[in-house]
């Protein structure tokens, strides 16, 4: 062999290598896709982004691994555009998906066909892209504010949840809450149900006048729940539902009743399939001491009742962007500050009925104030049921 030929092949190896290591790469990536869908963790997953001529070469290989796993895969020379991802980075390119349930690609055609035909907004397209390659509603939610205008309240990093309620005797109200149960108080009629979690007592007003019908319970969450117990009877404070545990239940817990008719449930969350992501932000929330020698509470949830309990999942999904960490199928836990929940009950089976009107109101402090007086989002709003919400 002639020495320029030699030469020339040393100058070459370095690129074959590389190149053989980048489709080894790209390979090994597809198969862990394929494994992802035939696990059924997705039920659509897409490969990168390729140049025609590149998906040429590959789609052989693609389709060897997928049929490995008894999967199919079809290529997408024109992607789709919604508010999920920027149209320039497909513009001109190729994509393949990968699915198991022939369901879910006659489901990607019919959304493919509904972007064409602008069946519906950037935003809500994207929102359907994004459930079919199984993102969370946290996952959408970031996605759509890189690539559109979508706003969500989380984003501003709620510290604080308040939930107002409304007596006739205000002073008797912070006597029980101050005296009986022990509650820390901030300032006069605020009370902490856990370190970023408080009710506010308010007095009735037109808004809210007396009678207004609850449609709310307070939970306070602690694994004292025998000492509690034997407390409220102590204080001669009325019971709705007694203490009876259960083995190998999700929950333990009673409902004891306020002065004016408010429930308060003393609850225990366990290990349990519907508790598992629950269970692990309750393990990071702080004990509240209370006045009360060693009882204590670990967090809180404001329960809210609805006739609509999708609607209300989707608009706090959507428009709060909370995350939800525990789905009861009647019940739907969302996490909104560091121990402060939001339990949205269907009202057919929870302990309160749906009202058109309430005595309770919600608020949220934000950490990043001035960024949200400035961005475009209401700070008052009157959600689907008419619950009211502020943002601060």
């Amino acid at each position: 062999m002639k020495l320029n030929s030699k030469i020339l092949i040393l100058a070459l190896l370095p690129i074959l290598f590389s190149c053989s290591s980048e489709k080894e790469e790209t390979l090994a990536a597809f198969e862990v896709y394929c494994e992802m869908v035939a696990n059924t963790a997705k039920p659509i997953a897409l490969s990168p982004i390729f140049e025609p001529d590149e998906a040429d070469e590959l789609q052989a290989d693609f389709n060897r691994i997928a049929e490995a796993s008894g999967l199919k895969i079809f290529r997408e020379d024109a992607f789709p555009v919604t508010a999920l991802y920027a149209g320039e980075f497909t513009e001109g390119k190729t994509i393949f998906g990968i699915y198991k349930d022939e369901n879910r690609f006659v489901q990607y055609k019919q959304l493919k066909e509904d972007v064409v035909n602008e069946n519906g907004t950037p935003v809500e397209l994207g929102r359907r892209m994004g459930r079919l390659l199984g993102y969370s509603p946290q996952g959408i939610n970031e996605l759509l504010m890189d690539n559109s205008e979508v706003e969500v309240y989380s984003a501003y990093q709620v510290e604080e949840q308040i939930t107002h309620l409304y007596y006739q005797n205000v002073e008797r109200a912070k006597a029980f809450y101050a005296e009986k149960l022990g509650l820390q108080a901030r300032g006069d009629n605020q009370f902490f149900i856990g370190s970023s979690a408080l009710i506010q007592i308010n007095p009735v007003s037109d808004a809210h006048p007396a009678g207004q019908p609850k449609s709310t319970a307070i939970a306070l969450l602690t694994d004292q729940l025998p000492e509690w117990y034997a407390h409220v009877q102590e204080q001669g404070i009325e019971i709705k539902y007694t203490y009876k545990p259960k083995e190998g239940g999700p929950h333990d817990g009673f409902v004891a009743i306020d002065p004016e008719g408010y429930l308060l449930e003393f609850e225990q969350f366990k290990q349990h399939p519907e508790n598992e992501l629950f269970m692990a932000a309750l393990a990071q929330t702080p004990k509240m001491e209370t006045k009360i020698d060693g009882l204590n509470f670990y967090a809180s949830i404001t329960w809210t009742y609805h006739q609509d309990l999708l609607a209300m999942e989707n608009f706090y999904n959507e428009v709060f962007g909370y995350q939800m960490v525990a789905d009861q199928g009647w019940t739907k836990i969302y996490q909104t500050s560091a121990d402060g929940f939001i339990g949205l009950v269907d009202e057919r089976r929870g302990m309160e009925n749906y009202a058109d009107e309430k005595a309770i109101e919600l608020e949220w402090v934000v950490k990043d104030k001035e960024l949200l007086q400035n961005a475009k989002l209401e700070q008052v709003l009157i959600g689907p049921e008419k619950y009211r919400y502020t943002f601060k």
